[in-house]
């Protein structure tokens, strides 16, 4: 009696390193993986450590529990932008967009969230500071928060047209979200 050979699966293939256009990248098929597009080029980000979601989860609720009874935007994770340059694809560990932009939400983010926060990791640490800081900036994204688990440390870059304004420290504020403070003990404990 024969036995039937039983083939194994495919190898799962990625979209690491494939040059798309931004109608291309909406249209692939979803392989589980998360990519940035950085100059039409898809780079796939390994799934984080924990303690890079531990710090994100804690702006996240830091920033949601401030905007119960103010009920000024919406806060999402991981949500793809398509900035309005034509170029990229980004997606930050998280966006905010006031109430009056919200027009821009279109299953994915088409346009410029007022607010992001990355937390780096040594995967995106470069490309966080870099491309992607330079990409918001020159689009119109107010505020980036960035929080470094490595050197336990939060910054707040706020967008002046030509530069960005970093400070960091022990407590930011932001002068988009009037009132909203974060505190680096709400981050690192």
């Amino acid at each position: 009696m024969a036995t039937a050979a039983i083939e194994s699966p495919p190898a799962r293939k990625n979209h690491h390193g494939l040059r798309v256009t931004r109608e291309e990248y909406l249209d692939l098929i979803d392989d589980g993986n998360k990519y940035d597009m950085i100059d039409g080029v898809l780079y796939m980000t390994p799934s984080p450590f924990f303690e890079h979601n531990l710090r994100g989860n804690e702006f996240n609720f830091v920033l949601k529990a401030w905007l119960k009874g103010r009920p000024m935007g919406e806060v999402v994770m991981e949500t793809d932008v398509l900035l309005p340059d034509g170029g990229d694809v980004l997606r930050p560990d998280i966006s905010f967009i006031l109430n009056e932009n919200m027009g821009i939400v279109k299953g994915h983010i088409h346009g410029v969230p007022d607010l992001v926060c990355e937390v780096l990791s040594e995967s995106t640490r470069r490309r966080d500071l870099g491309v992607k800081a330079e990409r918001y900036r020159k689009n119109g994204v107010k505020e980036y928060f960035i929080i470094d688990p490595d050197e336990k440390s939060i910054h707040l870059w706020i967008n002046r047209g030509d530069a960005w304004a970093k400070s960091e420290g022990e407590t930011l504020k932001s002068e988009l979200l009037p009132g909203f403070v974060l505190e680096k003990k709400q981050i690192f404990g």
